[in-house]
């Protein structure tokens, strides 16, 4: 089983904070000797903030996916959405998400009781880093235990991203919620879907989303299945930390890494 170069959460100008075009996105990765892509433009029906609640024009975008495609002929483009979700409107986005021919569907919470994690001084004022955090994975359990029908799982502990927290108490692991996590984990591997690993993390926390004490369990629970995605949102981000990701799941024994064709999977050696 061979091994690819993938990047499978990447945003551009179709999404409301995507700060690259698609064409130097493709641009750049095939500088980069990046294989297959998967733009994960984002949704996030009902955000508290309005100018975040934007979607892109989806014929606007799929026809622009067609003309990378044939300008990009030596590149593999997917298109995917990372579902911000909603418990408020979780059966609209689900009707939302059947309604698009997608290749992947990238599952996401940035909503923790109607707070987005960002907003550090409405999210984490009042509470203790053990509260915060369990609240956090506690909402998340609660997402991806509603969910059946998505392909890979995205950055867990996306809390800590924007933590309050710094140091050795800033990333979220694997023993601050060890229950919540084997719950989630177990969703996924029974349903034999993916979990992501989101190398934005390095940046903040020196690890990625999910922790590597995260991805250490779901392997020894018998997962096997990983997305790889940068998370960028520009150039000079497209493709960061993948392969440094990849060499720490490859030593913590993680086997596959799945790429996605109207959302039938394909794995390939990590």
């Amino acid at each position: 089983m061979k091994q690819r170069l993938m990047d499978y959460h990447l945003h551009t100008v179709h999404s409301m904070d995507g700060r690259q075009t698609m064409d130097e996105l493709c641009s750049t990765m095939v500088q980069r000797g990046v294989e297959e892509i998967c733009l994960t433009e984002h949704i996030e029906p009902g955000h508290p903030s309005p100018e975040l609640d934007i979607p892109p024009i989806w014929d606007v975008w799929f026809h622009e996916i067609q003309q990378m495609r044939v300008k990009y002929p030596m590149l593999t483009i997917r298109a995917g959405v990372e579902i911000g979700d909603n418990p408020k409107l979780r059966d609209r986005i689900k009707a939302d998400m059947d309604a698009l021919p997608l290749d992947f569907r990238l599952l996401s919470l940035h909503l923790v009781n109607g707070v987005d994690c960002y907003d550090v001084d409405d999210y984490f004022g009042g509470k203790t880093r053990a509260q915060a955090y369990r609240e956090y994975a506690e909402a998340k359990a609660e997402s991806i235990l509603a969910w059946n029908d998505f392909d890979s799982v995205a950055h867990i502990g996306y809390a800590a991203k924007f933590s309050a927290y710094t140091g050795a108490d800033r990333a979220l692991v694997y023993e601050d919620a060890p229950d919540v996590f084997d719950a989630i984990l177990e969703h996924i591997i029974d349903l034999g879907k993916c979990l992501e690993v989101n190398t934005s993390g390095y940046a903040t926390t020196g690890d990625t989303f999910a922790h590597s004490s995260i991805i250490k369990r779901y392997i020894e629970l018998g997962g096997e299945n990983f997305t790889f995605g940068s998370d960028s949102h520009d150039v000079e981000r497209d493709y960061a930390d993948v392969e440094r990701a990849k060499e720490m799941v490859r030593q913590l024994g993680g086997k596959y890494q799945a790429a996605f064709d109207q959302r039938r999977m394909t794995l390939y050696r990590i």
